[in-house]
């Protein structure tokens, strides 16, 4: 099994759904459909499984909502 990794540098932490409430910390929507914190707002430093690296940047990149970056990894993937 692959080790837990951080949500901050996660393809699916939102870049576009994001919140801090009072003084906290920011979290951001995960948009991991294999994420158990899918639909659900996590901290950077939150961890997980399903992590996989925004190394194309995030699936909801402004300006075009991640289309981009979605395309390159389905490339990867191919």
């Amino acid at each position: 099994m692959e080790k837990k990794k951080s949500c901050f540098n996660c393809r699916f932490w939102s870049q576009m759904v994001a919140q801090s409430i009072g003084c906290g910390p920011i979290e951001a929507l995960c948009l991991s459909p294999q994420s158990l914190h899918n639909s659900k707002f996590v901290k950077a430093t939150d961890l997980c499984d399903a992590h996989k690296s925004d190394h194309h940047g995030k699936v909801d990149d402004p300006p075009n909502y991640g289309e981009v970056s979605r395309a390159a990894y389905e490339a990867e993937e191919d």
